[in-house]
């Protein structure tokens, strides 16, 4: 039964994943807001500071990265031929997508911030 699933199965936990996250985002971020002005500690500059925060070009540097070394982290796994049923595959897979989060961090801190 498991051999009928395979990659599929990723893909809809994938799916699921980044479901969950874009449902939890802008609540989050509501519950924030709402919590500052409770506090009475929302202002302009707070308000400004988290627009930008939502469109800044980085964040798209992010999930780029993250994506295209996740991406070649799949192709890997092919060459590999290795199945989904091995750990290795996710492994490679994870690891992957680590380096891009890890090139991420070093091309932003070593960049002086923009604002």
């Amino acid at each position: 039964m498991e051999e009928q699933y395979g990659i599929q199965g990723a893909y809809v936990i994938l799916s699921i994943s980044f479901g969950i996250y874009l449902t939890m985002r802008p609540l989050t971020t509501y519950l924030l807001r709402r919590r500052l002005l409770e506090l009475g500690q929302w202002s302009h500059e707070a308000h400004r500071q988290m627009k930008e925060e939502n469109q800044s070009p980085r964040e798209s540097l992010k999930w780029g990265l993250i994506l295209f070394f996740t991406g070649i982290g799949f192709i890997v796994v092919h060459f590999l031929d290795v199945t989904f049923d091995s750990s290795l595959a996710y492994g490679v897979i994870m690891v992957s997508a680590a380096i891009g989060f890890l090139l991420y961090y070093l091309l932003v801190s070593s960049r002086p911030n923009a604002n």
